[in-house]
């Protein structure tokens, strides 16, 4: 993630620039430049060239640095780097939609209280409004939004470029990315900490074992494992098609999956109305059929062949 040094660093980057260049444009010393400027490099945000004997630092045309010089310029008189952190960036992905303190929790590794801390940062400057208990951005400062919900879909490609050569990024929160890759599926990834082979080919572990030829893996720093509405949930970000939903029908049953836990893995991962349609299915035994769900006798037919209960 971003520190405010890299954003000064970054704004200082109009033309390509020397590291001692940078140091006296910014205050900060030369051998904090440079370690600041090695990780902007393994982000692939800045690139180091050599001219004789001195090395020149210029910037990639990312979202991330585009992103940030129109916020910059949309409000030169705030000093953001001052304002920007980690953690905030983190609390501003969510506030594009009013969210409550308990809302931001479930999907941060923050304390409840420095939560609070940040938003009230946030909220004496007047960047965001309160009302009953929901924290929202302004209008004005949408910009502040745009560019968290960029770096942070930003750093989750790059991390799953890095592991996952031409892989896909098809949903992120601040510590969590679901991810396609676009070749067979790579089974060393599952060496690596925080990742976790999940969608349709995890069914095989609670019996129905389907054939498809997606892969899809899960990073996440703040789970241990992966629930059975985890997997429902993946699998429908993946592709919500007819098979996917049938597949996913006979899980939830098979596992006497709740609805309220499965709604709530749905709010989780932004997918309300795919799931609302899932359970309604379910529970009626078809007699809705919205959406892409089969048809019950159809349904009915698959759950026989999975021996699947009904």
């Amino acid at each position: 993630m971003l520190l405010g040094s890299d954003l000064r660093i970054l704004s200082a980057l109009d033309t390509p620039t020397s590291i001692t260049a940078l140091s006296e444009i910014t205050g900060y010393s030369v051998s904090y430049v440079s370690e600041r400027i090695t990780r902007l490099q393994e982000l692939e945000l800045v690139a180091v060239t050599r001219e004789g004997r001195s090395k020149k630092v210029s910037t990639f045309p990312t979202a991330v640095f585009e992103t940030y010089k129109d916020l910059a310029s949309r409000h030169s008189h705030i000093d953001l780097p001052s304002l920007i952190s980690p953690s905030m960036l983190q609390i501003c992905w969510f506030l594009d939609r009013p969210t409550s303190v308990s809302d931001i929790k479930t999907k941060l590794n923050l304390r409840r209280r420095r939560i609070y801390q940040l938003l009230e940062k946030l909220q004496s400057r007047g960047f965001i409004t309160k009302q009953n208990n929901n924290y929202l951005i302004t209008d004005r400062m949408n910009g502040l939004v745009r560019f968290a919900k960029t770096v942070i879909k930003y750093v989750h490609q790059h991390r799953a470029e890095t592991r996952i050569p031409g892989s896909r990024v098809v949903w992120s929160s601040p510590h969590e990315s679901l991810v396609i890759p676009t070749k067979k599926n790579i089974e060393d990834i599952l060496d690596q900490p925080d990742w976790y082979f999940t969608g349709i080919q995890r069914f095989s572990d609670y019996g129905l074992d389907f054939f498809t030829p997606k892969a899809a893996y899960f990073h996440s720093e703040i789970k241990d494992t992966l629930t059975p509405s985890d997997l429902i949930s993946h699998t429908l970000m993946v592709e919500a098609d007819t098979r996917n939903l049938s597949y996913c029908a006979l899980l939830m049953i098979s596992e006497d999956v709740s609805s309220e836990r499965l709604k709530e893995a749905s709010v989780y991962y932004d997918i309300e109305e795919t799931v609302d349609a899932l359970i309604t299915f379910v529970e009626t035994k078809g007699e809705t059929t919205p959406g892409d769900l089969p048809e019950w006798r159809e349904f009915e037919s698959l759950a026989e062949q999975y021996e699947v209960s009904l």
